[in-house]
């Protein structure tokens, strides 16, 4: 029996297996979490951020007045010997009337402030004070409740200190409030510190520290981000830089020239015939290479004429090459971004036409084809054809100058534009560049004008 080979490979579910220990999905959070977790989603203190942190309050709220209810029914139903005994139906209400506004009043106001948008110190300055004053409002509001019942309570005498020192010995429980002695009330500052603290947790101190370290955050990415446009912007100059200095390269004016003198020794007139060639290329080319970095798009004309020209020049040099340049009349005004279409004729060139034996050709076409994602859209499809080697020599469709046009496009066209390589029928390779139809005028007439 033949050994059946182990398996190479696995799932990732198989590699991964779904433990408890995983984490949500976001989408499943943004469906299952609570307001405040909805809240955390948004900028502290803003309208939605307040409006959800006041939902994840109405829970905490509706609790606490059930529990106050509920004492104040146990406290309606005893039966009190002392008249001076106090029930706190008043004191809850005011409770919870101070805690209400303790977490909100204050993060309301704070969104009031950012809601104007100020500027960074004088914003911080006006939701810590909105801040400040719900917990002072807070604070006072529960300390009312307090002096409420001080007011209330008389002071005990004698036999009520006994009867309370006699009852607190028992396991007899009474629903109400008693304080033995005046002296007690001196214990209250503790409980005052004890509530500043609280309303302060509960007030916004803790969203005003999230508040300013999100802002830091916030002004850090901003910044980041200005980084990185500036870092892309730059990449993109040198990117352009290095595709368009590549366009003349030293093999091509050096073999162009030492044509040219072999030329003006045999034929001088296929000399001369070569050096205007050279001119026209160069005409057409050094303008857009001494670009200051505007120059983001061009006319197809004018890419056509640099294409007319190199060929020229190659022609002369391999007379076995042949080409063929097409253009319809109403695409020559075209934008295209400059020297793309002449980089993929010297990609043929170089890696094709070169490498191969005996007559050859190239044929450069620009035509509109219908885009396969829009019915009734249309794209401008530039393509370069020729009848080289193909992917067997040392084109893979890789190449430094392919990943540079790959690159350019979507920066220029964000996924609208693609640059294609496929095989030809009849041997070679077709590269086709596909981009959206815009007018050169339209585009050169002012810098409001998108592609």
């Amino acid at each position: 029996m033949l050994n059946q080979p182990a398996p190479t490979s696995m799932s990732s579910l198989e590699k991964k297996p779904v433990t408890s220990d995983q984490p949500l999905p976001g989408k499943l959070i943004d469906k299952l979490g609570s307001w405040s977790v909805k809240a955390q989603h948004y900028p502290v203190f803003s309208q939605t951020w307040f409006r959800y942190r006041a939902l994840s309050f109405t829970a905490p709220l509706g609790v606490l007045g059930l529990i106050m209810l509920t004492i104040s029914i146990f406290v309606a139903n005893e039966k009190v010997a002392s008249p001076d005994s106090v029930k706190p139906y008043i004191m809850f209400l005011v409770l919870y009337l101070g805690i209400s506004l303790n977490l909100l009043a204050g993060r309301w106001l704070a969104t009031q402030v950012r809601k104007k948008q100020w500027q960074k110190k004088r914003e911080i300055l006006g939701i810590a004070s909105s801040l400040v004053f719900g917990i002072v409002l807070s604070l006072i509001i529960v300390e009312s409740a307090d002096r409420f019942v001080d007011k209330t309570l008389k002071k005990s005498s004698p036999e009520t200190k006994e009867r309370v020192h006699q009852l607190s010995k028992t396991n007899e429980v009474k629903v109400g409030v008693i304080i033995a002695d005046e002296e007690e009330h001196k214990l209250n500052i503790p409980n005052i510190v004890l509530w500043i603290f609280l309303l302060s947790w509960w007030g916004g101190v803790l969203d005003f520290r999230t508040y300013l370290k999100q802002r830091r955050e916030l002004e850090e990415a901003s910044i980041q981000e200005k980084i990185d446009q500036y870092k892309n912007e730059r990449n993109q100059a040198q990117m352009r830089l290095s595709v368009l200095a590549s366009q003349v390269e030293p093999h091509f004016l050096f073999n162009t020239l030492s044509g040219v003198r072999a030329a003006m020794l045999s034929d001088p007139a296929r000399g001369v015939a070569i050096i205007d060639h050279l001119v026209d290329y160069l005409r057409s080319t050094i303008p857009q290479m001494r670009s200051d970095g505007n120059l983001m798009l061009t006319s197809v004309a004018n890419q056509f004429d640099s294409v007319r020209a190199y060929l020229g020049v190659i022609h002369m040099r391999i007379p076995r090459l042949s080409f063929n340049v097409e253009c319809p009349t109403e695409l020559l005004d075209c934008a295209v971004p400059p020297l793309m279409l002449i980089s993929l004729v010297e990609n043929a060139v170089k890696h094709g036409i070169e490498p191969k034996k005996g007559a050859v050709q190239i044929t450069v076409r620009a035509r509109k084809i219908k885009a396969s994602d829009l019915a009734n859209a249309e794209q401008l499809c530039l393509s370069v054809e020729d009848n080289g080697v193909g992917f067997g020599h040392s084109n893979s469709g890789s190449g430094i100058g392919l990943s540079n046009i790959r690159e350019r496009l979507k920066h220029l066209y964000a996924g609208d534009a693609s640059l294609e390589l496929s095989m030809r029928e009849e041997g070679g390779i077709e590269a086709r560049i596909l981009l959206p139809i815009s007018r050169y005028d339209e585009y050169s007439s002012g810098p409001n004008n998108k592609i």
